[in-house]
């Protein structure tokens, strides 16, 4: 049996300075994996990581949503890379690779060869709980400030004005030089709204609550927002939620040579993730989009702070009038309601006192004044139920051609403000998202009318009735106008914000329309592309308005000018004989 050997005073001083030189190089790669930069932007990799799952975001999406955050590889697996000069579309690369695309640049698309949205969605959903949900975030320095950018792509936008295959959508907070979180930037479309970070709703003091439109997958800092924009998104708080915890993040490195490893080259893809059918489509937001810094994503990217602060900014007071808007309908259905049964009230109370005038004035010179009234109820209903504008075009150009005359944009009483952009076969599309059916003002003005004639106590009250109803639709007829004239000078500007570009000959088309609002025909040559014949002006419904107005003046002033039928007073009984 061996021996027990002692522990010496110079093996113990060696274990010592092994232990020692241990811990100083696993103090030195500790802190040297700190440092650890890869992508150079001056940030270290575990700041970036840390910043990133502390504001990682709370995505609410409304019901009714088929695509969420994905991956790009399930839409690189399932593209054509395709390149296209003018309306000439070749074929470049069957099954195309991160490395094979990162050297494409403008021109060149990944057109989804699974099909159409219907086949897209049908294979998303068989794949979502295998891939999951993957958030790409971006953490990066400008100045003394961290932006922290969240980049989501879903495989397919299918919105109420535009469609196309592959979508991008982004937020970003910005942090001061003490990394406290200053404010928040969702982008929507083509903008987006900046918030501070105390008006921002958040899970756990850090995670920003953003609300995703329904296909467009704009975001939104609260679920009643959508209602006051131009593209008609529908948001809410009753559809699928992804938590922090059940998003997939995938750190991104920065644009350019040395910022980023092999496997995100893709960053560098300077084309289209989705398909481009037609190269109209391109000018009317219906091809796919460019990807993080590439594009129209180019400024959200490069210039983060610069372009966060050019949109627009919104607060508690913006949130009170899109909550506002968004619950109109009902405000205005719920106040109707009780203004009829107030009046059902005071008709009920007036026939058991007999103060109801109806078949006293039915008798005289005021029943044409009421039957006008009746008259004018009547063309309301059938001006509701036809358009009020119509701008119709018959294009013949090289890149956008209709079959004979087209409706570019109608204006009715069911739909509010519909629109044509002429690509992706949409046909008339919803804009100006707080489309109030304005036939159910009209119709409410109807009934509380005919509740006016029923409980009528005098001819001259009731005129005044008809008198104010008169003027309040000449008024709005007269907003009609207003409303066509600024919409045609904005026409530029609506179109930027919708991603359209138009030719000036379009905008010098627009202001002749402005010009002459209620009637006009124009023809115009597009430089070398073709022609657009285009007529405008009021619609049946318009005119029928009108005539409804007119004849409530004049059915007022009949009132008005009928003699009071108030009973005759007995005389006074003589004084009594002086004693």
């Amino acid at each position: 049996m061996a021996k027990n050997q002692k522990l010496t005073p110079f093996k113990l001083s060696c274990i010592v300075l092994l232990a020692l030189m241990l811990l100083v190089f696993v103090g030195q790669f500790s802190a040297a994996q700190a440092q650890l930069d890869q992508d150079n932007d001056g940030i270290p990799d575990a700041k970036e990581t840390e910043l990133a799952l502390m504001y990682l975001p709370y995505l609410q999406f409304k019901s009714g949503e088929r695509f969420f955050p994905v991956v790009i590889s399930y839409h690189l697996n399932n593209s054509i890379l395709k390149l296209r000069s003018g309306e000439t579309v070749t074929p470049v690369d069957m099954s195309p690779t991160i490395s094979a695309i990162a050297s494409r640049g403008e021109g060149y698309f990944l057109a989804n060869k699974l099909g159409n949205l219907t086949e897209i969605a049908a294979d998303y959903e068989q794949k979502r709980a295998s891939i999951g949900y993957t958030v790409y975030c971006r953490v990066t320095k400008e100045s003394t400030s961290i932006v922290v950018q969240y980049w989501f792509f879903y495989a397919y936008n299918d919105a109420p004005l535009n469609v196309h295959e592959g979508d991008w959508e982004m937020i970003q907070i910005l942090l001061d030089s003490s990394e406290n979180p200053v404010s928040a930037v969702y982008s929507q479309h083509l903008r987006g709204q900046r918030a501070a970070w105390g008006d921002v709703e958040k899970l756990e003091t850090t995670h920003p609550r953003v609300y995703v439109a329904r296909g467009s997958h704009a975001n939104y800092f609260r679920p009643y927002q959508g209602k006051l924009g131009l593209e008609g998104d529908e948001v809410g708080a009753d559809g699928f939620v992804l938590n922090p915890s059940d998003l997939q993040i995938v750190l991104l490195g920065e644009l350019g040579s040395g910022g980023h490893g092999p496997s995100q080259d893709w960053l560098e893809f300077g084309g289209r993730w989705g398909n481009w059918e037609k190269l109209a489509d391109a000018a009317a937001g219906f091809a796919g989009p460019y990807g993080p810094g590439q594009g129209d994503n180019y400024e959200r990217w490069s210039n983060s702070i610069s372009w966060g602060q050019s949109v627009s900014v919104v607060d508690g007071t913006w949130f009170t009038l899109s909550w506002f808007a968004s619950n109109f309908l009902l405000f205005f259905v719920c106040v109707t309601v009780l203004l009829c049964l107030w009046k059902v009230w005071r008709i009920v109370k007036l026939k058991k006192t007999g103060g109801l005038k109806l078949p006293s004035l039915l008798g005289s010179r005021a029943s044409a004044g009421i039957a006008l009234g009746i008259i004018a109820m009547a063309l309301t209903v059938g001006g509701m139920l036809l358009p009020w504008y119509t701008v119709r075009a018959n294009v013949q150009t090289s890149l956008i051609s209709t079959q004979g005359e087209a409706d570019l944009l109608v204006l009715d009483g069911q739909r509010g403000v519909l629109v044509n952009l002429l690509v992706g076969g949409n046909g008339l599309s919803p804009i100006f998202s707080l489309q109030i059916p304005l036939g159910i003002l009209l119709l409410a003005g109807i009934v509380l009318g005919l509740l006016d004639i029923v409980g009528a106590k005098t001819a001259k009250g009731l005129g005044n009735k008809y008198l104010m109803g008169g003027i309040t639709f000449l008024v709005v007829f007269v907003l009609l106008i207003v409303f066509i004239i600024q919409l045609a000078f904005m026409i530029q500007s609506l179109a930027n914000a919708m991603g359209m570009s138009l030719p000036s000959e379009a905008s010098e088309m627009a202001k002749t329309v402005a010009q002459q609002p209620l009637q006009g025909t124009q023809t115009r040559t597009i430089g070398d592309f073709g022609f657009v014949n285009l007529s405008w002006g009021l619609g049946l419904g318009a005119y029928m308005f009108l005539a409804s107005a007119i004849m409530k003046l004049v059915g007022g002033i009949i009132l008005r000018t009928t003699k009071s039928l108030q009973p005759e007073k007995s005389p006074l009984p003589p004084p009594p004989p002086l004693t």
